[in-house]
């Protein structure tokens, strides 16, 4: 091809490429809902995939424990044929995850409805004290303004009684078909969720059975697509994302458990209200950094209140140590520093995920920031170096050491 054609042939590929990126900043600005339509319809048929992809990251580390232990047992047992344990471990990992859900819901959905109804009780019961100590105070008054006072009130109730009488005989009917249409669509989401969760470890059967043979394809995918360099460099940083989301993830949860435990056996021994609601409560909300503590203490600290307050002011001491506790013995103990983040950075990444994926981006935030954050400190590094300015890095290197990263 002579200089004239090549010449041809790059404004030929300088034009699409340029008429590419404009059609593509065109529909993301002018069609933005057939992108995230054609997205959520993509994600909807992934959906079981993806559960199951979550579910065979999360229960591999116990199959390969198990893994590991059957096939010493099998050697003990001088039992030559191992091919059934690989799908054995698998089955008996999904066994026990099935079996703590089932277990986790016997101990705590009984004792949830136990506190919800004894707080609805006391409610009532407030309501009816407040009435009679109303009619009482309204009966034992001589003051002119306080009868006045109550007598609005009764005013009040009374129109209040009247357009509830109203809206029974006019707006019910529209209102109850409102509330069947949402209960229909609630009703279809929690199916839709419990079909995808079924598919879902269907298919993390077969991810654990295949993750080497899966890892491996990977692998050939990546050395096939970019030199050896960038490939290695590929494969580290992905060993690096495991290590953040599996340590991270798998620490936050096993911290939680003990924080609900202890949580629970404090409010047996002094006999708190509401104990296994409020241990599920501080529990769950644990597993969000750096907020999580505050927002399962306040509606906690909310419900024993209705009860009594001595034993709110017990409990609220009682969170403030816990939480010390945690932070400083707990947490480190079992998560160690798996982020490599300062708490600036995660509560930037809590924040900024948090507004973006709600409640999941607050606990996923952080291992995700952190893989960023680590990419970001590698350029830095890679762009010093190559300008020669490596005096910048050794003196930033010893005046913040970075934390030893594991392997």
């Amino acid at each position: 091809m002579n200089e004239t054609g090549r010449r041809y042939r790059n404004i030929l590929v300088l034009v699409a490429a340029v008429t590419f990126v404009v059609c593509a900043i065109l529909m993301l600005f002018f069609r933005t809902e057939v992108i995230t339509g054609a997205i959520s319809r993509l994600a909807s048929i992934l959906m079981p995939f993806i559960y199951g992809f979550v579910l065979a990251y999360l229960m591999r580390p116990v199959a390969v424990f198990l893994e590991k232990g059957l096939l010493k047992l099998f050697e003990r047992l001088k039992i030559k044929k191992t091919g059934p344990v690989r799908m054995i471990s698998i089955l008996l990992t999904l066994g026990l995850f099935l079996l703590g859900l089932v277990l986790l819901g016997l101990a705590v959905i009984p004792g949830i409805i136990s506190s919800v109804t004894t707080l609805v009780q006391s409610l009532n019961r407030y309501v009816r004290e407040f009435e009679t100590w109303l009619e009482g105070f309204s009966a034992g008054t001589g003051d002119e303004t306080i009868d006045q006072a109550l007598a609005l009130i009764e005013q009040a109730v009374q129109t209040v009684s009247d357009r509830l009488s109203e809206w029974l005989q006019n707006d019910l009917l529209k209102t109850l078909t409102s509330q069947m249409s949402r209960v229909s669509a609630s009703f279809s989401s929690i199916m839709s969720i419990l079909k995808n969760f079924g598919l879902g470890m269907i298919v993390s059967v077969y991810l654990l059975a295949g993750w080497e043979k899966f890892r491996a394809q990977g692998k050939l995918i990546v050395y096939s697509l970019f030199s050896e360099k960038i490939a290695e460099w590929i494969r580290q940083e992905i060993r690096f994302v495991n290590q953040s989301f599996s340590g991270f993830i798998s620490g936050k949860i096993i911290d939680s458990a003990i924080i609900g435990l202890i949580c629970f056996v404090f409010t047996v021994i002094c006999k708190l209200p509401y104990g296994i609601l409020v241990s599920v409560i501080v529990g769950v909300t644990n597993i969000i950094p750096f907020f999580g503590p505050y927002l399962g203490a306040v509606p906690s600290a909310l419900l024993i209140l209705t009860e009594s307050p001595m034993k709110c002011l017990f409990f609220v001491i009682f969170i403030i140590i816990l939480q010390q506790v945690d932070g400083n013995v707990i947490g480190p103990a079992i998560l160690g520093d798996k982020v490599g983040l300062s708490s600036f950075w995660i509560l930037f990444a809590i924040l900024f995920f948090g507004a973006l994926w709600g409640l999941a981006g607050m606990i996923v935030g952080v291992p995700i920031f952190a893989v960023a954050y680590d990419l970001v400190t590698k350029s830095v590094s890679f762009g010093l170096k190559k300008r020669r300015r490596t005096d910048l890095l050794k003196e930033y290197e010893d005046q913040f050491p970075a934390p030893v990263r594991e392997n």
